[in-house]
Parts: structure tokens; sequence; C-alpha cells
């Protein structure tokens, strides 16, 4: 039974003749007629006593009214949250941030796009599954870090790909911890916490930090964690010394909680990247996109109105 059929058998049961059913279903009468017999046609048996004056359900169709009109509610329903999602995936626009993105950034790209009456949507994750959520089109676009030197963008040919800013990857201690610190280094020792290597931030480390320190200290890694707040607490707790992107500690910097370390261990810069799928837009994307791009001009003119 089709939806439309299933109204129309209810329009006659509930107004109780063909005429007050085809007002309600807003056709002529005889049309109205018409699509009453092709539907007997098609289910290949009799619905209607036509003898009767008005024509009215034979009692088969009056057992299954109750059953009728929950299907036909049940239909109506679902029709109603088709719209309703598709309307709403028009508004919304689903971000893939690296963790520390989520946490320094995201605040500041929703702003820039709230003016724009969009839904978003912010999946945190490690930034090899921000990319794969964008080459599978679960997101939109992703923001994540990226170093020079480092290998392409996994489906660069398919990107577009925008810097919007920079970061540095700093090391960073407790100022309490600072002493217990300083015994190691005299011991040739380091205390860290580290990034897995099979995680980006782990491979910069590595390559950047890690391989130009080995040859004179120890690194004893204390902790490994893919998350840098977690990496962040770390630190905050004395437990060694911790990378992660200035805009992360900042604060902690500033209140003295935290001390950098950039004048006797290695820094990294990176940069702050944007990147969607080419050729693939939506209204809320296209939208946003010229706002996201702009961030890092924001940054430096704070006074600068919204585009």
């Amino acid at each position: 039974m089709r939806h439309d059929w299933i109204e129309d058998v209810l329009a006659v049961a509930e107004t109780g003749s063909f005429q007050a059913a085809a007002e309600r279903r807003r056709v002529t009468q005889p049309a109205f007629s018409r699509r009453l017999r092709t539907i007997e046609e098609s289910l290949g048996v009799r619905l209607f006593d036509r003898s009767a004056k008005p024509a009215r359900p034979l009692p088969h169709v009056l057992a299954r009214l109750d059953a009728m009109r929950e299907i036909a509610a049940g239909l109506r329903e679902l029709s109603a949250h088709f719209r309703d999602d598709a309307e709403a995936a028009r508004s919304r626009i689903v971000i893939a941030c690296q963790h520390a993105i989520t946490t320094a950034t995201a605040p500041t790209l929703v702003e820039r796009v709230s003016g724009l009456d969009l839904d978003v949507r912010l999946r945190s994750a490690n930034r090899d599954e921000c990319l794969a959520l964008l080459l599978t089109r679960q997101a939109d676009l992703a923001l994540v870090y990226d170093v020079d030197g480092s290998a392409p963008l996994d489906g660069a040919d398919y990107l577009v790909v925008e810097t919007i800013g920079t970061e540095t990857l700093v090391p960073v201690a407790a100022r309490a911890a600072l002493g217990a610190l300083d015994e190691g280094w005299v011991r040739g020792e380091l205390p860290i916490v580290a990034y897995p290597e099979d995680v980006f931030l782990g491979a910069v480390q590595r390559a950047r930090v890690f391989a130009p320190l080995r040859g004179s200290l120890r690194l004893r890694v204390r902790l490994e964690t893919a998350l840098t707040t977690a990496a962040l607490q770390c630190a905050r707790a004395g437990l060694g010394v911790a990378w992660v992107p200035r805009s992360l500690c900042a604060d902690d910097i500033a209140a003295g909680t935290l001390v950098a370390l950039t004048r006797t261990l290695p820094s990294v810069a990176m940069r702050l990247i944007a990147t969607r799928l080419r050729g693939v837009t939506s209204s809320a994307l296209a939208a946003a996109w010229p706002r996201i791009v702009a961030l890092d001009a924001a940054r430096r003119s704070p006074e600068a109105s919204m585009p």
C-alpha cells in the first residue's frame, strides 16, 4: 500500500462519503472515485460498498482502520523527519579538528561563522582520522597541523588546502618541578611526556625534538598519550617536559605555573591548515569557507570587522 492510498481510504472512512473525502483530499469527486478504483484494481480486492448511499468501506477495511491510522501517522512522521534532516543538512557544517585545535582554536572558528546561522558540529580526532573523515565525506572540512618538510597530506590531489595560522610546539614544565629537572639534566637525563609514534605529533616529536637530543641526553618517557590536553595536564602535574601547542599552554605560562624551556630544548614551528575536498561543496561550506580561511588575518587584526 502506498501512503497516499492509505490516506484516501481513511478519508472515506472518516468523512462518510466519497464527496467529502474528495474535498478533504483536494481533488474533484470524479477524479477521487477513479483513484479509489485504481487502488482496488492494484490490490485485487474490493474496498468499498458502492451499493450503499453514500458508499462506505467494506467490513474488512473497517476492521483495519486503526492499523491504517497508525501506519499513516508513522509515514507522516517519517516524511517530516526527512524534510527536517534535509533542511538541517543544508545549514550544517561538520569540522574535523585535531584535539589541540578543538580546544585552542575551535571557539574562535565558531565565532567566525556565528553570523551565518549554521549548525556547527566539531569532530575531535587525531590528524589521520580527521583526514579520513574528510575523504569519506563524514566531515565538510578538516583543521590540522602541518610542518614544513613533512609528507604530503593523504589524498592531497583531491584537496584544497589553505594555511590559516601558525603554531609552535613548545617544551613546557611545571615551575615547581624545575629543581628536579635541573638535577636530572646534570645526570644527562630528561623526563618527558611523549606522543605515540604512529600519530602525527609523535612523528614530529621524534624527528624534530628527540633526534637532536638523543646524543646528549637520555630521554625517560614518563607517560605516552595521543592527546595534547593530556600531555599538558601531565606537565602541570610535574611528570616531565611536554611539547604542546603554544596556544594551549599560553595561559599557564603567563600565570607562571608552567615554564617554556625554549632556550634549552627544541621547539617546532607548525602551520594550522584548513582543507576541504576539491570540487565538493555545500551552501553551508561555501558560506563558511571564506571566513575560516581568513582566520589568520582576523587574529593579526583583532579590531578588523567580520567579512
